[in-house]
């Protein structure tokens, strides 16, 4: 019955027309039941007529964080933050220089860095803005709907249609697109230079540092550069490179065969790299026509499975990860902030959704339309994607509504 309902639904996720969902994929699993089932629907990509299969891999965008949050934990739960664990103040961490940790929250003139614990940074209340979409002026989505125009994915709008040009008529891709840039988190050779890495541009003076939303733990404002620089700490605290940290610390514990970090490795990611399905934004195919998408690194670079996803989010729950379960708990204790908008709670590096049927169910989502969740009540895992930047926010809490009610 289960898979009968899969395979109903996740063609009917396909639409036409200008924002069109051209794939999608979902696999939904019970393991006390002993219950499984995957479909996979659509095209995979546009430069490809291969069919989207259930193993068909995929950027899962922001679901990175609940691993990056994970290795903050592993450390806290190790000692390697001292007494205060994730109650550390970021400056005490010494991942960043001081006067670096200054410059990343001005009100008015007066900096609060020096008050952001890690607690904030992984429950988004830190009153950091978000690098990819904001600017030191206006919010994702406040400037007519789009990201802000001196954020990061504003600064590379221009370069999209160039690009694609370039792709559709099959010629050589400009040199010197924003669309092509390969990113570092950071260089602190260059902190000025807003093209050195991911934390220089938002040091930048037309982007985020100088005016920051509102002091540490006064508010909600979801901050991918809040995880870049977790993801830094991370590698401080144990010893190895984000990505290794992942292979080691996360995909292997939790049996996860078919993910890899694409942002920037120091090894080889040949031997998880399978067929990877294209994200759309707008009519653009960024996979196919080649644009990077490293510009988020430990806020969401890793390409995996919704198998994977799953595998994850499973072994999480299941304690794989920590050596204590109240570790576990402490990451996943939801809380209410102001402000909060768009979400039913907030735990560290994992969020809380409301489905349109009520029910509470947590994990996270990617841009690209990626979704990790959880359901409590009936101990249900749903993880999938529909490649598509905008598309409807609950369509993964729809299926999970349907799945209840069977």
């Amino acid at each position: 019955m289960l898979q009968s309902l899969l395979d109903r639904l996740v063609p009917a996720l396909l639409t036409t027309g200008e924002d069109a969902i051209l794939n999608a994929v979902v696999v939904v699993e019970n393991p006390t039941l002993g219950l499984r089932a995957a479909a996979a629907a659509g095209r995979m990509r546009d430069d490809s007529d291969k069919p989207m299969q259930v193993n068909t891999q995929f950027h899962i965008a922001s679901i990175v964080k609940p691993m990056t949050a994970a290795l903050i934990f592993q450390a806290a739960e190790q000692g390697k933050l001292g007494a205060a664990g994730i109650d550390t103040k970021l400056i005490d961490t010494g991942v960043l220089p001081p006067y670096i940790v200054r410059a990343l929250h001005n009100i008015q003139g007066r900096s609060w860095g020096e008050a952001i614990t890690l607690r904030q940074m992984l429950t988004h209340t830190s009153g950091l803005r978000d690098g990819q979409g904001d600017d030191g002026e206006y919010l994702a989505g406040g400037y007519f709907g789009r990201a802000a125009p001196n954020s990061l994915s504003g600064r590379r709008f221009p370069d999209l249609e160039p690009h694609y040009q370039a792709y559709r008529a099959g010629r050589p891709i400009p040199q010197g697109l924003r669309t092509t840039m390969h990113w570092k988190p950071w260089n602190p050779a260059q902190p000025e230079n807003p093209d050195a890495g991911v934390l220089n541009f938002y040091l930048s003076a037309h982007t985020a540092g100088h005016n920051a939303l509102f002091r540490p733990g006064h508010g909600f404002h979801y901050s991918d550069t809040a995880f870049t620089i977790l993801a830094l700490l991370a590698e401080q605290l144990h010893g190895e490179s984000f990505a290794r940290l992942l292979l080691h610390r996360i995909y292997e514990p939790c049996g996860m065969t078919e993910s890899w970090f694409d942002a920037d490795s120091d090894f080889d990611q040949t031997p998880w790299q399978r067929d990877l399905a294209d994200v759309w934004n707008g009519k653009y195919p960024l996979v196919s026509m080649g644009m990077s998408l490293s510009n988020d690194w430990g806020g969401g670079g890793v390409i995996g499975t919704a198998a994977d996803l799953n595998r994850f989010l499973i072994g999480l729950l299941d304690g794989r990860l920590f050596q204590r379960r109240e570790t576990l708990a402490e990451m996943i204790r939801f809380g209410t902030p102001a402000g909060l908008k768009n979400y039913a709670a907030v735990a560290h590096g994992v969020l809380g959704f409301r489905s349109p049927g009520g029910r509470f169910l947590y994990g996270h989502s990617g841009a690209w339309g990626a979704k990790m969740l959880y359901d409590p009540a009936n101990g249900f895992y749903y993880s999938g994607t529909v490649n598509r930047r905008g598309a409807r926010s609950e369509w993964m809490q729809d299926i999970a509504d349907t799945v209840a009610a069977l």
